[in-house]
């Protein structure tokens, strides 16, 4: 596998609507980073992968896994994905986003699946100028004076932002759709949830020996999603006395299917809804790289300059050996100069699918 990572730097425009805690009893503050030059808002990464998330709920069906809550020693209650029944074959948001569980089936046994999608913060290109706003329920007032009622305002303020922000997204082409799990202690419930599904066959197996790590004959195979469905991939497993592996197979059909939905995504646009302002994170620009190693290249070099996106340091980026071609899309925010050759023209998501092939 030559191209072993996808990632793309996207600007939009929004307001900073990913609130932080209160400064006052009624004044709203919103999430700001210091530096240099002045101060920035920002959105959080885990506000950004809930609306990536929900995005890809509406647009292609995304179904959210399974949890269960975990009773601690000292009765606290911790929530976590069900795994097994929560894993990345039956559900994409445990292939992508990652998941950890510290307890397997009751046992002393912990999963840990660090996320192929690696994300940024949306920090925003231009500073903060300490804006503040006041509000006020005038309307309801008005209502209960109308009906008889005496009531007064409840005035509040809050912290206001609008601005271009920059976000990037960092894609494992070399762990989506694969997990391995080598454990010391191989629970006999999880043994037994696996041995319980359909037998894998060689057609089920296509594909296994690009991604398994010793001889994939020494693992017996058993298919997910075979009764209903086509096979959206095998579950393996190595038992070694106590200790065993067991080892997560997308099919690659699946596997190229959440890379074309990721993709549809996060060059179209996320919801982004809080508190009744729905600005989206719809890309005014952005950049996007086949890479020989997943790393978010475009990142601090996508800047943002008089009304546009500076050419020169961008080129710079190009220049990187680990890009092998990358895209870029114009939309309300233009580059200023034109850009190296290794960049082309954005030309839609099926490209780029067969450029990684």
């Amino acid at each position: 596998m030559k191209i072993k990572g996808l990632s793309t730097t996207v600007i939009f425009e929004a307001s900073a609507i990913n609130r932080d805690e209160k400064l006052a009893g009624n004044i709203a503050s919103i999430k700001k980073l210091s530096r240099y030059n002045g101060t920035y808002s920002f959105m959080s990464r885990a506000f950004l992968r809930h609306h990536l998330f929900e995005t890809l709920q509406v647009l292609h069906g995304w179904e959210g896994a399974p949890v269960t809550v975990n009773r601690g020693s000292q009765r606290q209650s911790v929530i976590q994905f069900e795994f097994p029944k929560a894993n990345i074959i039956a559900y994409p948001e445990m292939d992508v986003f990652g998941f950890m569980n510290t307890s397997v089936l009751d046992s002393d046994v912990g999963v840990i699946r660090k996320a192929p999608l690696g994300m940024t913060k949306a920090i925003s290109l231009e500073p903060w100028q300490a804006d503040m706003a006041f509000y006020a329920n005038h309307n309801l007032v008005h209502r209960a004076a109308a009906a008889g009622v005496e009531a007064t305002p409840n005035p509040f303020q809050k912290e206001e932002h609008h601005s271009y922000y920059r976000m990037s997204f960092t894609l494992d082409l070399c762990r989506l759709g694969y997990q391995d799990i080598h454990l010391n202690k191989l629970p006999d419930e999880l043994t037994e949830w696996i041995k319980a599904l359909p037998e894998a066959g060689p057609n089920d197996l296509n594909g296994i020996d690009s991604f398994y790590e010793g001889d994939v004959e020494d693992a017996s195979w058993y298919c997910v999603g075979k009764e209903d469905m086509e096979t959206q991939g095998v579950v393996g497993i190595v038992e070694d006395g106590k200790k065993g592996r067991v080892t997560f197979v997308v099919s690659p059909e699946q596997r190229k299917a959440r890379i074309k939905q990721l993709l549809e995504v996060i060059t179209n646009g996320l919801i982004i809804h809080s508190s009744t302002e729905n600005y989206g994170a719809v890309p005014v620009f952005f950049v996007l790289g086949a890479l020989k190693v997943p790393v978010p290249i475009f990142n601090s070099y996508v800047t943002f300059k008089n009304g546009s996106v500076e050419a020169k340091t961008l080129n710079n980026a190009f220049e990187n050996d680990y890009v092998e071609k990358a895209w870029f899309y114009e939309g309300a925010l233009s580059l200023d100069a034109g850009v190296a050759d290794k960049a082309e023209e954005w030309q839609g998501v099926d490209d780029v699918l067969r450029t990684i092939e």
